[in-house]
């Protein structure tokens, strides 16, 4: 059974388009905390939250489309049981885009990353 993530990136994507001074186009969700902790607090797993993954490395990314994530191999079959509706898994391979390759190609250049 898959959550739906429906209402948290709505509601996320309104506070994005009206962040100030300057509305945000992608917000990155990493794995860390705000201290960088190898160990993340419960009430500190912003990523699991948002997108239901709790694998321990593993970056989001939320724009105003699109709702991505990026992990490595270790990682690939638990996030693709654990993403929410609304989630793409981006595998961490040579073949596919990274996530900078993917912001660069997605965004129009002076976007706001937050």
């Amino acid at each position: 059974f898959r959550m739906d993530s429906t209402e948290r990136l709505r509601r996320l994507r309104d506070v994005m388009k009206t962040a100030r001074p300057t509305p945000v186009q992608a917000l990155l969700v990493p794995t860390e905390d705000e201290h960088h902790s190898e160990y993340v607090a419960a009430c500190a797993r912003r990523r699991a939250f948002l997108c239901g993954f709790t694998g321990s490395a593993g970056t989001a990314v939320v724009t105003e489309t699109d709702a991505r994530l990026w992990t490595d191999g270790r990682y690939f079959l638990q996030a693709e049981k654990q993403l929410e509706k609304g989630w793409t898994l981006m595998k961490q391979l040579p073949e596919e885009p990274t996530l900078l390759q993917w912001l660069a190609k997605n965004l129009t250049p002076g976007s706001a990353v937050g």
